[in-house]
């Protein structure tokens, strides 16, 4: 469960520094190159929010979901 987390963060913190780093050769500094990440949250509306928001539960439902799921697999093992 924590490699899947990790690989996650990884992939999600390259893919920012391959923005950045993008906006960096088009010439941008620093700043406009964040703005330029978080222009498209400004722009959605609420229903884009709304699924945003749901997948985000979802996929961290399905983590929780296989850790409860492991320790009651545990505790049935353990008795």
């Amino acid at each position: 469960m924590m490699k899947v987390l990790a690989i996650t963060l990884i992939v999600f913190l390259l893919s920012i520094l391959n923005l950045l780093f993008m906006d960096f050769l088009l010439g941008f500094d620093f700043s406009e190159s964040v703005l330029h990440l978080l222009n498209p949250f400004w722009v959605i509306s609420s229903a884009e929010y709304v699924m945003l928001a749901g997948l985000f539960l979802l996929v961290i439902g399905q983590q929780i979901y296989t850790i409860v799921k492991k320790r009651a697999n545990k505790q049935d093992e353990s008795n």
